[in-house]
């Protein structure tokens, strides 16, 4: 995902009147960072759930199953 958000943003800055060449390779690269970075929670958020819905579709919330104390543990404590 970021690798098409950082490649949207330098085609966009072309696009928009920066021209592609040595003397403006940091502007671009300070383009490219500030994008990663304001997108980073959108790629958090959407990357998980690409690994819930897509990845793992057979996994699913199970209510009531986080109560159960399966090492027993509890009674050690």
């Amino acid at each position: 995902m970021s690798c098409a958000e950082m490649i949207s943003a330098s085609v966009a800055a072309y696009v928009l009147g920066l021209p592609l060449t040595y003397d403006n390779l940091w502007y671009y690269v300070g383009i490219l960072l500030l994008t990663v970075l304001l997108l980073t929670p959108i790629n958090y958020r959407y990357s998980r759930v690409i690994l819930l819905h897509w990845l793992t579709p057979g996994l699913g919330y199970v209510p009531g199953s986080g109560d159960q104390d399966p090492h027993g543990l509890a009674d050690t404590i």
